[in-house]
């Protein structure tokens, strides 16, 4: 129960993160503490409290997403630890900073192969004498 206790914050704060690249450490303490405040009926309102608690909930966001990769080797446990999120972000003077580290997709480099295989259809097809 401990571990849930540990983690049942962790997919609202992930989904904030998500919205933003740059927050205020107090906003999303205010954001967290209204979250909170939907399941705890009696919680005070203390800003510095509910920063200092953010930090904790953000430190263990980071940790948990942290997994061991095999690399190579005869044991699946020896690798480099790596981060499993699609966040990443650091703290820096009361700023949270966040970096999408999901791989976009390349739409750009599908439609220009597409307009060339069309472009080599059409001159095929204009090349056939009827």
């Amino acid at each position: 129960m401990d571990e849930v206790n540990q983690q049942k914050m962790l997919p609202t704060i992930r989904s904030y993160l998500k919205l933003y690249t740059t927050l205020p450490l107090s906003k999303l303490a205010t954001f967290m503490g209204n979250a909170r405040a939907g399941q705890d009926s009696e919680i005070e309102r203390d800003v510095d409290k509910e920063t200092k608690s953010l930090i904790t909930h953000l430190l263990a966001f980071k940790h948990k997403m942290k997994n061991v990769v095999w690399t190579r080797g005869p044991s699946g446990l020896e690798g480099t630890f790596q981060s499993g999120s699609e966040l990443d972000f650091y703290i820096d003077n009361e700023m949270i900073h966040i970096a999408d580290t999901k791989v976009a997709h390349r739409y750009g480099d599908f439609f220009i192969r597409k307009i060339i295989k069309f472009e080599e259809l059409n001159k095929k097809l204009q090349a056939i004498k009827i």
